[in-house]
Parts: C-alpha cells; structure tokens; sequence
C-alpha cells in the first residue's frame, strides 16, 4: 500500500494539473499515513466517475478515494495511480460525483402534512397546522420525521436544520440512518407543549431538555442541538430574552423564523412599532449565534445588522413563493456577504424536500424579479446549496470533494434525457438535473444509498406507518 500511496504523493508534488471549465487546477491527493508516518490498515473506498464538481473545479475521468470517513485523494483517474491494495474500488460510469447537499430550514415531521392546505395564505394555513398538530403522537413524529429522510436522501440531501420536536429517541433515529441534523427543539410559550399528544413538557421544561440533549451530543460530528424558539410574533418577549440568556450563558445556537410574512411584518409593528428583525435586534437575538428563516421581509439596514452579527439566514424560495409571502433579498445577502443556507420549508409549505429545486429557483427567480441575468449565477447557488449550507448550519467538514473534508458524497445519473448534453456540469446540475437523479449518497463514508435501494431505513416499513399515521390525522383534525 505504502508503494502506490506514495506515488500518489510524489504526482501531487510534481504539479500536475488539468484543465477544467474554471481554468487550471493542481490535482490534489494525499497519503493514507497517521500521524507517527505509518500507514493505516483502513480500506479505502475509490470512487470512479465520469467526472466531479466541487465548490472551485471540474476534474473529468475522475477518481475519489475516501477511508475513515475523510477524503484523501481526487483528481483524474490516470494521475493518481493504481489504487491502495486493500481499496474497494467502485465503478460509477454514467455517473457524476458532487458534494451532499444542506438543507438549511426544514420541519422534517411535517411531510405528514403534505397536501393539507394548499391554496391558502400564510396566517390561514398556519393555523390549519396547528390544529393538525395537536393530535400528533411521538410515533407520528418518528414517522414523519423517517419519511422526511427517505425523500432527502433519495434526493442528495445529507445534512438538514430543523425546527420541531426532538428527543434522544428521535436524534438517535436519525444517528441510525446516517444523516447530519441540527436539531432545534421547538418552544412557543413557558406553559404549554406545542405538540401535547407527544410531550408533557411545558415550553419551560423543554429548555432544560435542550440544555441535556446538547451536552450528550456535544462531541457528535453528526448531531447539532439549537433552542428553537419559533418567531418573534409567537413567542412572548419574556421567554425569547430567556432563551437568549439561555444561549449566552451555554453557547447552545437557536433557530429561529424571522419575518416570514407581511403579516406577521405587521404584526410585530402594531405591537412593537418595530420590524421582526429589528425587534430581534433589540432583544438581544445577534448577540448569540442564530440561524434565522425566511426573512422575506428585512429592511437594507436590518439586513447589514444581521451580516455584522454573522446571523446565519436561510433562504426558502418555493415556500415564500407558494404561501405568497413574497421574494427575499437574496442577491443582497450574497452581496453583503451574509453566512447563507438554502432551505426547503416543510413539505407541509413546499410539498417536496428537493434542494435541486429550490436551486433552480433560487437563481432564475431572482434574475427574473430584477430583470437582470446576473442577478445570481449558478456558481452562487451551487454553493450556498452545498459547502455554504454546510458551514452555516454547523457542518463545516461537508460540502467540499477536497481531501480531508468528510466524505459527504452523492452521484448523479447523468445518462438520461435531460442530461443530453451536459457539457457544462454547473449549469447542468443548478437548471437541469433533479433529485430523481441521484443514485448513490455517502455520508462520512457510510454508503446510505445505492440506485434506489435505501442501505439504512426500511423504505416499506415506513411508507406503511406514515401512511396510516397522516390517514387517521387527518381524520381527528378535520383537515
């Protein structure tokens, strides 16, 4: 092993490089030694594909190598040797390699929604959500919430925020399937339970619960806890300012939905006299580390605040669009420099958990909104969707084919009609490619799925669940 490892090695010092559609890259690859020089035992997983993308190149012919977990080399196939003996070596042809996607707001549970008030406005139908959610039971979230899994990673998403109920049981669910989730734990008031048919706890108790599920998880890789308080105009200004302290004192993170609306844009002017985000401000919200959805309807300064204080703001255009809550200032927040994360909603607001629509949109809205092209490239949307996403909701080792970032992977299928031709692999995958291409996924090198075979859920097991569980809902809430 150490042979071939070391000419490895000896390719990348030599310089080597090849041309791709941004210029010429050095190839990159790395030896499989540990830290006294030696050289480990691991298997090594080779990937090889017609070709790979990450945030800055192109590679053709290309090959990727992972163990424990980590990429240690990418580059072309002829460049980086034969591989290491112990390797199991994949062949992907037809098959372009990509990093996993983040999806940077979601509710996972609420796929038991989908479909249960389409055709109405923002406050209407969330009310018709909450009426639903009242007869939730813990199996219906779990079941919700594995259903949510099977349409992400089925559709390249191996990292998720979310914002619903969450307990051991429910992360270790999550842990079990392979995926990447940071967790809020969501709170309205200090004396009621959001969801009474799952949890006893009041919103108060459910602080201390936070506070315990982040201290077990502390040193996960896989697993982030945030305090999830749900918006400003929901959560009593005493509570959000405990929240705050909360996070100040523990460094626990919150999640957080800020003006979504009109509506709730003049909701909190009528009550406060101050926009969302602006009374956020006020409370203390930016003195603490934030991820903050939607917000749809910021002012140019709030926005500034929000970029000084480095709020995390995610961006969700079907669901905007589809409740009629308008059009974010997204192009403004790249151009600020904001810390940006591309969200889906819950399917009970989008009705899919496919990131590569939310892409597409995300560029051609805002191009058309303004009139101008250059409003958001590709390029833009693909990262914010992959290694931006990543790092802004707290996975800083996802969302780059490069060595030593976790091998965070997906391959898409790029043989069929709407990939005829795809000579612009960018431009393919932001306008042209879907979540129905996707045939294989890896997270931190653990292979969840492989040409529509799920590798760590039972896919019919859950459909049946979730099914009866939406059914008889449905039935109790009347909706």
């Amino acid at each position: 092993m150490s042979e071939n490892t070391q000419g490895v090695g000896a390719a990348s010092e030599q310089g080597e490089s090849w041309t791709s559609e941004w210029g010429t890259v050095s190839a990159q690859s790395t030896s499989c030694a540990n830290t006294q020089g030696t050289y480990c035992d691991t298997p090594v997983t080779v990937l090889r594909a017609d070709a790979l993308i990450t945030k800055q190149r192109t590679v053709c012919n290309a090959e990727l190598w992972f163990a424990d977990g980590k990429i240690i080399a990418v580059g072309e196939q002829r460049k980086l040797g034969d591989p290491p003996a112990n390797s199991v070596v994949k062949d992907l042809a037809g098959r372009v390699l990509m990093p996993g996607l983040a999806n940077g707001h979601t509710h996972s549970a609420m796929t038991l929604q989908r479909g249960v008030d389409d055709d109405n406005g923002f406050m209407p139908w969330l009310a018709q959500v909450q009426a639903f959610e009242q007869h939730l039971t813990h199996d219906d979230v779990r079941a919700g919430l594995e259903l949510a899994m099977l349409e992400m990673i089925a559709t390249g998403t191996v990292a998720f925020a979310d914002m619903y109920y969450w307990d051991y049981e429910l992360l270790e669910t999550v842990r079990r399937a392979g995926m990447r989730v940071a967790a809020a734990v969501a709170v309205t008031t200090p004396d009621a339970s959001m969801f009474p048919g799952v949890t006893s706890r009041t919103g108060a108790a459910e602080l201390a619960h936070t506070a315990k599920l982040a201290e077990h998880y502390a040193n996960s890789g896989q697993i982030i806890v945030h305090y999830g308080p749900h918006a400003p105009y929901s959560v009593p200004r005493e509570y959000f300012e405990q929240i705050i302290a909360l996070s100040k004192q523990s460094g626990i993170p919150i999640h957080t939905h800020i003006a979504e609306s009109p509506a709730e844009t003049e909701q909190m002017l009528a009550r406060t006299g101050l926009h969302p985000a602006s009374y956020m401000r006020e409370l203390g919200l930016f003195e603490v580390r934030t991820l903050a959805a939607h917000c749809v309807c910021l002012e140019p300064q709030e926005i500034a605040d929000m970029v000084a204080a480095q709020v995390t703001l995610s961006h969700n255009p079907v669901s905007n669009l589809k409740l009629g809550n308008g059009v974010a200032m997204f192009p403004e927040w790249l151009a600020a420099g904001a810390k940006v994360s591309l969200g889906t909603d819950s399917v009970a607001s989008n009705n899919s958990l496919d990131l590569f629509e939310e892409m597409k949109l995300a560029t051609v809205l805002h191009r058309g909104a303004r009139q101008d092209s250059t409003a958001v490239t590709s390029r833009e949307v693909f990262n914010v969707a992959t290694a931006g996403g990543a790092r802004a909701i707290g996975f800083a080792q996802s969302g780059e084919l490069e060595v030593g970032m976790q091998a965070d992977i997906i391959a898409l299928d790029v043989t069929g009609i709407n990939a005829i031709p795809h000579d612009n692999l960018l431009s393919h995958i932001v306008f042209a490619a879907s979540g129905r291409d996707v045939c294989e996924v890896w997270v931190a090198g653990r292979h969840l799925y492989s040409e529509g075979r799920y590798l760590t859920l039972d896919a019919a097991d859950i459909k049946v669940r979730a099914a009866a569980s939406a059914a008889r809902l449905r039935e109790l809430s009347g909706v």
